[in-house]
């Protein structure tokens, strides 16, 4: 059955942060810009946001109002959250440190009806936080915590050397913060910084941590949007693989969406072009985060052609998301 509304959005409203995360390529560089390199300014412009909203948001199952950059140094973000609260969009929410926050603006998202605020939190004590984090403080985190009123309350942990030893305390720390969902990745290779020192192998004791603290978050009763890949092993009897299949969709693991992602993949190699969009501060936009030009003309048409035929065109050929991904890819982004 097709969906009324079959698109999932990501924007970028700006092209700035406040931090300079130690993993991030904003440890390195004030401003993101992204082809084409032409807009004269680093935010989304009001009017431009809300003809993409027309346009998009109609037909968007889920809007990301953020991607690579702190969504909340938009200056303006609290109407660009009214214009989209115009739209109904069942699934909206953002990324952010939360650090920028004010309380002008957290009314601002109670009031959109946005579903979830998503916060990267990359430590569970104040001096792992604050090490990964340059220019935050724990102080300041929790203060901004106790402004974020009635929204669901998501928690990323990017996993990496620098907290290494605090994965297992993850599911109690979000639980001591409100926290209802969960999205855990490894650090990825980042353009512009080298975070090389940073990576974890994804090995067995690595997927047997990943199991551990997998299962406490659900015990606790919090919902994993996206987790790495944590299992050594398949079960091979049938009422093994049952209760395998039972636990993942009540962890969050099994949903229809991520089933829908994987019959695309099938099909054509790849689960995002032609069902996920990332828009630039620019107004550019892209099949997916992975992808290096926009889409203009018939782009989309002779990338999903060369991803069909076994000849993806541009950066598509070397994309080690298209066969072998650390783990599957948060669709909620």
């Amino acid at each position: 059955m097709t969906r009324k509304r079959p698109l999932i959005l990501a924007l970028d409203v700006t092209e700035r942060c406040n931090l300079k995360c130690v993993m991030c390529h904003f440890s390195t560089v004030d401003r993101l810009p992204f082809p084409p390199y032409d807009s004269y300014d680093a935010n989304m412009p009001v009017d431009l946001f809300e003809r993409i909203a027309s346009e998009y948001f109609p037909r968007a199952q889920r809007v990301a109002l953020g991607c690579a950059a702190e969504p909340l140094m938009h200056p303006r973000f609290a109407e660009l959250l009214a214009i989209a609260a115009r739209h109904r969009v069942p699934d909206l929410w953002f990324p952010t440190n939360l650090i920028p926050l004010t309380e002008k603006t957290a009314d601002a998202i109670a009031r959109a009806g946005v579903r979830t605020v998503a916060i990267s939190i990359d430590g569970t004590t104040r001096e792992t936080y604050e090490r990964i984090r340059i220019g935050a403080t724990w102080t300041r985190l929790h203060e901004k915590l106790r402004m974020l009123r009635g929204v669901r309350r998501r928690m990323i942990f990017t996993w990496m050397q620098a907290n290494r030893g605090e994965l297992r305390e993850v599911p109690a720390f979000a639980q001591s913060i409100g926290v209802a969902e969960l999205d855990v990745r490894y650090v990825s290779p980042t353009d512009g910084v080298d975070n090389t020192a940073q990576f974890i192998t994804p090995d067995d004791d690595a997927k047997r941590e990943l199991e551990l603290t997998a299962r406490d978050a659900v015990r606790r009763g919090i919902r994993l949007t996206s987790f790495p890949e944590l299992e050594t092993a398949h079960p091979r009897s049938l009422f093994a693989r049952a209760q395998r299949r039972l636990w993942r969709m009540r962890a969050g693991l099994d949903t229809r969406e991520q089933r829908e992602y994987a019959k695309r993949e099938r099909e054509q190699g790849c689960g995002y072009p032609g069902a996920h969009y990332v828009i630039r501060a620019s107004g550019a936009a892209f099949p997916c985060v992975y992808f290096e030009q926009p889409l203009e003309g018939d782009t989309l048409q002779r990338l999903l052609m060369g991803l069909r035929d076994g000849a993806p065109i541009g950066n598509c050929a070397t994309c080690a998301i298209r066969r072998d991904a650390m783990y599957r890819p948060p669709l909620s982004s």
